[in-house]
């Protein structure tokens, strides 16, 4: 009975805690959209006709970012909102379309996808959403519970680490140097996959193709494995 109680207890409180967390969406007349919070205040002023592709809300409800387009523009913006004061900190063109949004305690991270297939990874002050540093990756692993992003790069045969909070360089390793302590000397490599075995520990599948005069075709796979 006791364990029943406490079940109940928690259950409340959960949901309790969930429903403190504010809504916002997006609402208005077809011609005259704007993004409210549950109790109807009225956050965004769009004129007429203007697009709302999407917001953001920053984990700890004090920020939403905005990417939306005005009538007859040509590009789309980006603006950030206190909710607090619900007035605007700063907007800015962005250039390309939006796939997601991290809020670090110094840096809002807007990510999209580049037009060669890779991420990338803009690290934007909160005061003017200028672009401080930037992080590119065709395969990015992003370990936020360790704060630590990874750009396993192939093509340049090395792993370079990041601060995912940010943006800042920790550490690269040279893969062949890696590979070469295990007695395979590569030319070729492609770092298949990335997987997280630890504290700031991380698994490396890697394959390719000896160097070694004669053996040029010979493929090899093995598992470097990188403590940070």
């Amino acid at each position: 009975m006791k364990k029943v109680f406490l079940i109940f207890i928690l259950l409340f409180i959960y949901s309790f805690a969930f429903s403190q967390e504010p809504k916002y969406r997006i609402d208005g007349k077809s011609y005259s959209q704007q993004i409210y919070d549950e109790n109807n205040n009225q956050i965004t002023n769009f004129k007429n006709w203007e697009y709302i592709k999407d917001f953001y809300i920053s984990p700890d409800n004090k920020k939403m970012l905005v990417y939306h387009k005005p009538d007859k523009a040509k590009a789309y913006l980006m603006t950030l909102y206190d909710l607090e004061s619900i007035k605007i900190i700063a907007e800015c063109e962005p250039g390309w379309a939006c796939h997601d949004v991290k809020w670090t305690k110094d840096y809002l991270i807007k990510v999209w996808s580049t037009s060669g297939g890779g991420t990338r990874f803009e690290y934007r002050s909160y005061e003017d959403l200028s672009i401080v540093r930037e992080v590119v990756s065709y395969n990015p692993f992003e370990d936020v519970e360790d704060s630590i992003l990874i750009n396993p790069d192939s093509t340049m045969r090395k792993i370079e680490f990041y601060n995912y909070s940010d943006g800042t360089e920790i550490k690269t390793i040279d893969c062949l140097r890696e590979l070469a302590d295990k007695n395979i000397f590569a030319g070729w490599i492609q770092i298949n996959e990335v997987k997280k075995v630890g504290k700031l520990k991380y698994e490396f599948y890697i394959e390719g193709n000896l160097s070694i005069e004669g053996r040029e075709e010979e493929e090899f796979q093995t598992i470097i494995e990188i403590q940070i």
